[in-house]
């Protein structure tokens, strides 16, 4: 009988540590759900915070970009309006080479088009 009270005690003490156990463990629970919810937030904060700034990166690289873009159309245009008077000077002061240079052209673009393969 001695053996079944000691028996039935440890039982209770079990039951005791498994009852503590449970709470300690529901009470971890809510503090890890509070824990990832606070980490999610932040997360979410710096990805807005990164998609914001990656925004604003892209914006600023368009509009140089388009910058940049306009500056060389108009160098470019510049360079050939010079180009074409140099040559408008060169083609008055001496045609025959140019004549010839375009006859030539004709002739092999002639060639290459009346080849049969």
């Amino acid at each position: 009988m001695a053996a079944r009270e000691e028996s039935s005690g440890n039982d209770d003490k079990i039951a005791d540590a498994l009852k503590l156990l449970e709470e300690a463990a529901v009470d971890k629970k809510d503090e890890l759900r509070h824990l990832i919810r606070a980490k999610c937030e932040h997360l979410k904060g710096v990805i807005m915070e990164a998609e914001s700034n990656v925004s604003q990166t892209l914006t600023a690289a368009k509009q140089k970009v388009v910058m940049a873009t306009e500056k060389a159309r108009e160098v470019g245009e510049e360079k050939v309006k010079e180009v074409a008077k140099v040559v408008d000077i060169s083609v008055h002061e001496n045609p025959w080479p140019y004549i010839g240079g375009v006859a030539l052209g004709a002739l092999l673009l002639g060639y290459i088009l009346g080849r049969k393969n």
